[in-house]
Formats: C-alpha cells, structure tokens, sequence
C-alpha cells in the first residue's frame, strides 16, 4: 500500500469517527439532559445568558415546518437520512481535510436528529441562549456540530481557496 492510499483510507476512517462521534454525544446528551431535567419540569440557570431547557423539536429546524402524523414523519425522517447519505458522499468525494470534516460534522449532527426524531417523531433540545429578554430558539448538540460544519465548509470555501490561490500565483 502507498503512502496516498495510506493516508486516504486514515482520512475516510477518520471521517466516519467523526460522524459517529457526534451523533453518539448528541445522543447520549439528549437521554442524559432528559434524566435530568424532566423531573425537574423547569429550566436550570447555568449562566445569566445561558439555560438548560428541555423542550421537544417536531419540525426542522427551529421548530420550522413542523411535521404532524405519521406520514409527515416518514416524510422528514426519509429526507433527513437521504441528506445525510449526500452530505457523506459529498464529504468522502472532498481532497480537502477542512472540507472533509465539515461534511462529517454536519452528517453527524444530521444523523444524530435523525435517530432521535425516529423514536417519537420528535427531536429533543435543551440548549437555551438569551441575552435582553431575547430568545434563540433552544437546539442541542447536533445542531451545534451541524452549524460547525456549516461554518468549516464555508471558511474551506472562501479562505482556504483565497490563501492557497495566493500561494500559487505570488505577485512581482
């Protein structure tokens, strides 16, 4: 085996580590933050700013296009996993290291929903950001490695390709 084979198949097994990284610590969180917080049946105050907050997601993002009856689930359930292959494949197709993990990051998180959301049809949120009476919507675990993801993609996207563009081509 060569060293480029090598490193590819470190890259692909590292690939899918992250995927299933982050779908096994935003599950385990959500049944530990249920545990924990349902009997309470009210918010804990981690910080001025900061909540934990249970509350149960029946649609997409930020409660968005909520998804009500059995079918709508299949629906979400189906297209969140259709997502998830693409981003992966996406990801598995990537040269670049950055890119690679951000594709994982957000496959990760997509699977990680996915798998919640298929018990009850709901995905399950405890995060609680707030500052001067205003609220972001309540998220977990995977919607933070999700939007990780997002944010590597995108500095993948413009900076890294600005950089290596200057590297190649220097000015007189």
């Amino acid at each position: 085996m060569t060293n480029v084979s090598q490193s590819r198949s470190v890259s692909h097994a590292g690939f899918w580590a992250i995927i299933i990284t982050v779908a096994t610590l935003d599950l385990w969180s959500k049944a530990a933050i249920v545990a924990w917080l349902a009997p309470a049946r009210r918010p804990i105050e981690v910080t001025p700013f900061f909540n934990l907050r249970l509350g149960y997601n029946p649609g997409i993002s930020f409660g968005l296009f909520p998804a009500e009856g059995e079918v709508a689930r299949a629906i979400l359930v189906g297209f969140t996993l259709l997502m998830a292959l693409v981003i992966s494949w996406l990801g598995l197709r990537s040269q670049s290291g950055t890119e690679r993990a951000g594709f994982a990051l957000i496959a990760g998180g997509a699977l990680g929903n996915v798998i919640d959301r298929g018990s009850d049809g709901l995905v399950t949120d405890f995060l609680d950001l707030h500052v001067f009476g205003w609220h972001w919507p309540t998220f977990n675990l995977a919607d933070v490695a999700i939007t990780c993801g997002v944010v590597m993609l995108l500095f993948a996207s413009f900076l890294v390709s600005r950089f290596e563009n200057s590297l190649q081509d220097p000015k007189p």
